[in-house]
């Protein structure tokens, strides 16, 4: 159960027992916040031993989770030799966090275009100041535990995913690769399918023959799954299959015969590729297939060709495995501003998940069912650090002062605000003398440029931020872009901004 999950989340980091090396993927000029991060943080998100690289994946558009995969292992093997510590039976995780954040925006402008840096609700102490737990840091504590039975592996993890797994997380396939998922049993149906599986990436168990990699299919592409005898429902309707959660691990073997496969790739930095779409994908599918989902045929020959020089030269015949992490699995996606505050107010649950995200976070001293003071009336909500006068429902309220209020519903990140009233809405480090007047689902922040100028933004939960990207908000001075390309000019010299 996720419960004792946590407990050894927390061992591995006592017990000197998660990765040998970490590699950090960063959006340029976030390397040096990172590794002076993560040093002052050490002991409580990842174990002693562990060494820190941070590159920056400085490849135009974007390098994708396959090249961009292959890319910082290449840049971090030229600082410590992870070929020889692989053959020797040691560790290494890439955790992937580049690129604008866009469909974060406009908080990651808050953070200096530093997505991974956006704050969780656990408290931190940093060079004796007070702060909270990082986004990364979240993800690398939560993945400590996978490194024990990952002995000469690459394992590679989002940086905006939190994932406390249900079920062991022990390594429980010989394969080369080996694909994260969540696997459970449901009713095959349109309903079922468009509600809770249709925006996922799908792991098809084959009989003998490891798993099948589908990514966001549509119930009329079920149907073909159907046809072609890859889905084959029960007696009773029901079907099992894994949700895959994006990460994976790779043996040596194969990940040396992917660098070969794209060195040119590599050297010339132009093309963008996936894991899904343009691996696991063509190396599971047979061509027409591939076609169908509007893929290239000469890349899927490519691949095959690939695939089959590998298989004759290590005589491997099944690639990919699954590893499933179990059907109660607690899986955040901090991907964007209505999951973040979505996720965050779960906390506040009766529930399995709210219990465990409270425990996770460290929450439960801060946790207050019902308390009525003279002048604050708090219920079911957290408070850290914090002060307000007036009446608290359902709501996170993190280092952050805000004299005479009613909220419900609220996510209040560092600020400082004389009143506010607000149903739904999310305010990130804003500071105003007076009160603050929102609307509900609003998200409110100040993004300080230069010597102190203050920008404050604003947009609605329910707003794509990736949609608004170049897009001038009427309640906005500038587009999320805009200011994305003002804090580019001043990364180097203000890293340590936030702490």
């Amino acid at each position: 159960m996720p419960y004792t999950t946590i407990k050894k989340m927390k061992e591995a980091i006592k017990k000197n027992e998660g990765f040998d090396v970490i590699i950090i993927v960063a959006s340029n000029g976030n390397s040096k916040y990172w590794d002076w991060r993560l040093s002052a943080t050490r002991e409580e998100v990842l174990p002693q031993k562990t060494k820190i690289i941070c590159v920056e994946e400085d490849w135009e558009g974007g390098a994708g989770q396959l090249l961009g995969t292959l890319y910082a292992f290449s840049k971090a093997n030229e600082i410590i030799n992870l070929n020889d510590l692989l053959r020797k039976g040691g560790t290494v995780a890439i955790y992937h966090t580049a690129g604008y954040g866009k469909r974060m925006a406009p908080l990651c402008g808050t953070e200096g275009n530093n997505k991974p840096a956006i704050k969780l609700p656990r408290p931190m102490k940093v060079e004796g100041g007070n702060t909270l737990l990082t986004l990364l840091e979240a993800v690398i504590y939560s993945t400590q535990i996978f490194a024990k039975t990952r002995e000469g592996r690459i394992c590679v993890f989002w940086g905006d995913q939190v994932i406390i797994p249900s079920r062991s997380s022990k390594k429980e396939t010989a394969s080369p690769v080996e694909v994260f998922g969540i696997k459970k049993i449901f009713k095959l149906s349109p309903k079922e399918w468009k509600k809770n599986w249709q925006s996922y990436g799908i792991l098809i168990p084959k009989k003998g023959a490891g798993i099948l990699q589908r990514e966001k299919l549509d119930w009329k592409g079920v149907k073909k799954l159907q046809e072609k005898g890859y889905l084959k429902p029960n007696q009773k309707g029901e079907i099992e299959l894994a949700k895959s959660m994006g990460c994976f691990s790779i043996n040596l073997s194969f990940f040396e015969f992917l660098l070969k496969e794209f060195s040119k790739e590599l050297e010339i930095k132009k093309r963008k590729l996936d894991t899904d779409e343009h691996l696991w994908m063509p190396l599971t599918s047979s061509k027409k297939e591939y076609i169908e989902m509007g893929e290239n045929p000469i890349y899927w020959e490519r691949i095959q060709r690939f695939k089959k020089k590998f298989q004759e030269e290590t005589g491997t015949k099944v690639i990919i495995g699954e590893k499933n992490l179990g059907k109660d699995t607690i899986w955040w996606d901090y991907g964007n501003l209505a999951n973040y505050h979505k996720n965050l107010l779960k906390l506040l649950d009766n529930s399995l998940e709210g219990k465990t995200g409270r425990q996770f976070y460290e929450l439960e001293q801060y946790f207050i069912k019902n308390k009525k003071s003279q002048d604050l009336k708090i219920k079911n909500s957290i408070l850290i650090n914090s002060e307000a006068k007036g009446e608290v429902k359902n709501s996170i309220i993190l280092n952050s002062q805000i004299g005479k209020v009613k909220l419900e519903k609220a996510v209040i990140i560092n600020s400082k605000v004389k009143g506010l009233n607000g149903k739904n809405i999310l305010l990130y480090y804003i500071s105003e003398e007076k009160k603050l007047k929102v609307v509900p689902n609003e998200v409110v922040t100040d993004i300080v440029i230069g010597e102190g100028t203050k920008i404050r933004m604003r947009t609605s939960l329910l707003r794509d931020s990736k949609k608004d990207w170049t897009v001038r908000l009427p309640q906005n001075p500038f587009s999320y872009g805009e200011i994305e390309r003002c804090l580019a000019r001043l990364a180097d010299g203000a890293f340590k901004l936030r702490i």
